[in-house]
């Protein structure tokens, strides 16, 4: 996955190298090669807060300074980007596709009382960006032969967490389980008031207090909710790769969470990723067999299948 991400990142393929990164770091939490280059995506993805978190992690990995410079560098360009980001509300985005009925709804109270479903929107195609960041030796390296001749740098944080910076510092959570069930709960009745923005920021909240390890007895479930919701969250705003990756974590975290192998079929469906998109709905389609609750899995599964025939030469 990581190796594969270098390829993408070499194409410009940013959405498809967070992605990679994100599966890599599922199943090796301290892959640092993949925590750098999701920071390399992330930062040409225009999210710089989450590519900060990487490459913060990454530098307390490899804190000497003959080891790290192109890391530094990234950092100093994040921290460009994020001044310049303005503060101003961003434009509206247009509607997303609403999806399916018993995979989008928030899991706060499962009462699922939501509006008949939409048809999913055509697929996104993503924006040409700059040349990639020059990157970081010792991260860009293909992992073939792990011979890496360089000298590896002492580990110092043997936890591996990514999570230390802690966002938006104006959200005051109590630092314990029920903090991390009232961040979430908090964000769920933004999202249904239509505050997509703020959701987002308290579901990321609650994700920094379990990941960053100040609270160490939250259930899988409710870590991979927390994952889950701010995907839905990210559809909302039609940002269809952050939605994907919080999907990756939600399944990393509980695989058998349905809710995020849904959502992450929508976001690769609007991404352009109609294989990937078509075994999670398969996926979903096993678990929920019911004709009464796949309705629109189905007709993703229509639309996808649509997709591939397109996309065949």
């Amino acid at each position: 996955h990581s190796n594969r991400a270098f390829a993408y990142i070499k194409l410009q393929k940013w959405p498809e190298a967070e992605s990679d990164c994100s599966e890599a770091l599922a199943v090796n939490s301290k892959n640092t090669k993949a925590k750098y280059r999701r920071a390399m995506a992330r930062y040409e993805l225009g999210k710089p807060e989450a590519a900060l978190e990487d490459v913060e992690f990454v530098l307390k990995e490899l804190p000497d300074p003959n080891s790290n410079k192109e890391a530094v560098e990234l950092k100093q360009k994040i921290t460009e980007q994020l001044k310049k980001k303005s503060p101003t509300a961003k434009a509206e985005p247009s509607q997303p596709a609403p999806g399916f009925k018993r995979m989008q709804i928030v899991e706060a109270s499962d009462s699922e009382d939501e509006e008949k479903p939409a048809k999913p929107a055509s697929p996104a195609k993503p924006a040409s960006t700059s040349s990639p960041a020059p990157g970081f030796k010792r991260m860009q390296i293909v992992e073939a032969s792990d011979s890496e001749d360089e000298k590896g740098p002492a580990k110092t944080s043997p936890a591996g967490s990514p999570k230390d910076a802690e966002p938006f510092p104006e959200i005051k959570v109590e630092h314990s389980k029920q903090g991390v069930e009232k961040a979430k709960n908090e964000a769920n009745g933004l999202f249904s008031k239509g505050k997509v923005d703020e959701a987002v920021k308290w579901f990321s909240k609650g994700l920094w207090l379990v990941e960053s390890k100040k609270v160490k007895d939250v259930p899988a479930d409710l870590h991979s909710i927390l994952h889950s919701n701010r995907a839905f969250a990210y559809i909302k705003l039609q940002k269809w790769p952050e939605a994907e990756s919080d999907c990756s974590e939600a399944l990393a975290v509980n695989s058998k969470n349905t809710k995020a192998k849904y959502r992450r079929a929508m976001a690769r469906y609007e991404l352009g990723k109609p294989e990937a998109a078509l075994e999670d709905v398969e996926f979903v389609l096993k678990e929920l067999p019911d004709p009464n609750s796949n309705k629109e899995a189905v007709e993703l599964k229509h639309k996808l299948t649509e997709q591939l025939k397109k996309k065949s030469p």
